[in-house]
């Protein structure tokens, strides 16, 4: 698995692996998700919020997820999974997340992630991750 980021958005690599797949050889549409939520997790890494799994302040929750399923996703593929953040409101923002494999879109999705408190209330978003989707944001 690698990681980069380009322009428009962030990339992150995935080769998939028998057990991503069903008996076909296609991959189950469960582990979009899985993929998308790897894709996000390096999203914060490569950004410097790895402090993120090590702090108590705050969590993100997903609010919502609309996954557009467009073309298989077949065992022993490179794909590259995108993260770019859309729009963002008090508490929460949305990342478009794109699945590709070459060129060739495999899946479309949008996730919305709401920032909740130790009391799992919602609670303005940090102001590291401000500064992060305002970074993202400003290079459309």
């Amino acid at each position: 698995m690698t990681a980069n980021t380009t322009h428009q958005a962030f990339n992150f690599k995935i080769r998939v692996y028998i057990e991503d797949t069903d008996a076909g050889g296609i991959v189950y549409h469960a582990n979009h998700l899985r993929f998308m939520e790897r894709a996000r997790t390096e999203w914060l890494r490569v950004s410097g919020i790895d402090q993120y799994w090590h702090q108590t302040d705050y969590q993100f929750v997903v609010r919502h997820i609309g996954i557009k399923y467009l073309r298989p996703i077949l065992m022993d593929d490179l794909i590259a999974v995108t993260a770019r953040v859309i729009s963002c409101k008090t508490a929460s923002f949305i990342l478009q997340q794109n699945i590709y494999r070459g060129e060739i879109l495999l899946a479309a999705g949008e996730v919305e992630l709401a920032c909740l408190n130790q009391q799992l209330v919602p609670r303005k978003l940090p102001a590291e991750i401000i500064t992060l989707i305002q970074k993202d944001m400003a290079q459309d």
